[in-house]
């Protein structure tokens, strides 16, 4: 079946080689046919004849399609070496969506953490602040302080999840999907940058109120963020 719908393909790009049989094969091949044409091309039957004194046994092998073994293993192996070649880039990319995704929730725990941790401080005004933490803290209260962070974080899980669809449901490959994966991998690359700046940027906020902040409390944001003990 796999042959006989390539040849209606070749027919629709009005290939010259449209009629060929052993084209026509291959062409099943790189669509996609080619470990079911290697499990089925071949055919055993063992035939079983006894007399009175001997059992002969014989053995027939029927070969379907157009290749000899030596085209088709050819075939077979060059077309696995291109597949392994796009997979590889594939799951290179699904790794890197992987890191981004570890990125993305290291930032949404700091910023839980910035804003557990700055409604504590300002709910003991009491404590005794140094006048450079006195400063920087009060900038936190400005309008938006956290928008830029929360903004580029939400962007980039909105990006991410679309690249992890494409990523996921990839099964053809051609040279246009492979620069896809290249683009793909390079915005993941800048995103990951990007959370990497604004990360240690709200680290050095956390740290700062984190002085400010009793163990227990900071105990209990810990579990709260990291086990929903909150």
């Amino acid at each position: 079946m796999s042959h006989e719908l390539s040849h209606i393909v070749l027919y629709s790009l009005w290939h010259k080689e449209k009629n060929n049989e052993i084209y026509t094969d291959i062409t099943a091949m790189v669509l996609g046919f080619s470990n079911i044409m290697k499990n089925g091309r071949k055919v055993i039957k063992t035939n079983a004849s006894t007399n009175l004194l001997f059992t002969t046994t014989t053995t027939e092998t029927i070969t379907y399609g157009y290749l000899s073994d030596n085209n088709f293993n050819f075939a077979f192996n060059k077309i696995q070496e291109i597949l392994n070649k796009y997979k590889q880039g594939k799951n290179k990319l699904i790794g890197k969506i992987e890191e981004l995704t570890k990125k993305l929730k290291r930032n949404r725990k700091t910023m839980v953490y910035f804003q557990k941790y700055l409604e504590c401080v300002d709910k003991n005004l009491n404590r005794k602040i140094s006048q450079e933490d006195g400063s920087k803290i009060s900038t936190f209260h400005r309008a938006g302080y956290t928008e830029e962070f929360e903004q580029t974080v939400h962007k980039i899980e909105s990006e991410l999840e679309r690249v992890n669809n494409f990523a996921q449901s990839l099964n053809h490959y051609n040279e246009n999907v492979f620069e896809t994966i290249k683009q793909y991998e390079e915005k993941i690359h800048v995103a990951g940058d990007d959370l990497n700046t604004k990360y240690v940027k709200l680290k050095n906020d956390v740290n700062i109120l984190k002085k400010h902040v009793s163990f227990g409390y900071k105990l209990k944001i810990f579990f709260g963020i990291n086990f929903g003990k909150e």
